[in-house]
């Protein structure tokens, strides 16, 4: 009966293993191999993403120049209006 419960036990550990490493890198490798594949016989679309990452790059470069540095433009300060005596009597 423990023998039976051992072998459960190692074929979960054995289960859980291949689940969270052996098939993410399978899954990887078999992905940049078609990728390489498809851009290898659609050039235009490799040319495409570059064009599309130059932009996304300009894109936040240009952010980067039209940020305002908060630390110099001061303190905020918060008004509360004050009614007069003379306002609380006309009202």
């Amino acid at each position: 009966m423990l023998r039976i419960i051992a072998t459960f036990i190692l074929i979960y550990l054995l289960f859980r293993v291949v689940t969270t490493m052996i098939f993410p890198a399978i899954a990887r490798w078999y992905l940049n191999r078609y990728k390489n594949k498809f851009y290898r016989d659609n050039p235009w679309a490799a040319r495409a993403e570059e064009k599309k990452s130059s932009r996304s790059q300009s894109f936040e470069q240009q952010n980067q120049k039209n940020k305002i540095d908060t630390d110099q433009l001061g303190e905020y300060v918060d008004y509360e209006e004050i009614k007069d005596k003379d306002d609380e009597t006309a009202m």
